[in-house]
């Protein structure tokens, strides 16, 4: 029986040691794929693209609120990576950058649409019934489908908190860094936006 654990043992030990190292090669790989783009590589830039277009558009079409136009979020953020690469400094992983810039992308396109209603017209915009495809098969639930709604009901500051504490599944720590904003401050937002949501979900909850 000893023997036996001294074995599962060392291929438990195997096993953590080629995680560490399968990620001390992706961190090596980022790295010079990160020099090669700030170099101004245009092959590392369509690295950057065909690594990271997915998860940029799964992080638009929430925040948008499964609304709006994520494919013209998509475009700007990777034009203003392209545009700005010389400035990045590397203080933060090449993926928080790109996360910074579509939260921003997203603010002004929310706030550009709320003057647009405000402004030309009253009338309800139109329900996209594009979904991004890795909340498809989440969706097809109704209760997937009443969570998805109130959240996207939200207010956008709200709705930010809420999307990278649970979907995209940040700590506290990882959205200050993204939103400018105190641990504490994250906090705050956090309880405020799990109360909105709660109070929106009550009635469904009790059926």
């Amino acid at each position: 029986m000893f023997e036996q654990f001294g074995t599962l043992t060392s291929q438990g030990q195997m096993t953590a040691a080629a995680i560490i190292e399968e990620a001390r090669v992706a961190d090596a790989d980022e790295s010079a794929l990160t020099r090669r783009f700030v170099g101004g590589d245009p092959e590392a830039f369509d690295a950057i693209v065909a690594r990271y277009q997915v998860r940029v558009a799964r992080l638009a079409h929430r925040l948008l609120g499964w609304g709006g136009d994520p494919d013209d979020v998509v475009q700007d953020v990777f034009l203003t990576a392209l545009r700005k690469s010389g400035g990045f400094r590397g203080r933060s992983s090449l993926w928080t950058w790109l996360a910074t810039i579509t939260i921003n992308r997203c603010r002004r396109q929310l706030r550009r649409k709320a003057l647009w209603r405000r402004f030309l017209f009253s009338s309800r915009q139109a329900v996209t019934d594009a979904a991004a495809a890795a909340d498809r098969d989440a969706l097809e639930t109704e209760t997937a489908r009443r969570v998805r709604e109130s959240v996207a009901a939200l207010p956008a500051a709200d709705r930010e908190v809420i999307v990278l504490y649970y979907m995209e599944e940040c700590s506290v720590a990882e959205i200050s860094e993204l939103l400018g904003a105190t641990p504490n401050a994250v906090q705050v937002r956090l309880h405020r936006a799990r109360a909105r949501l709660s109070a929106a979900l009550a009635d469904f909850m009790k059926e």
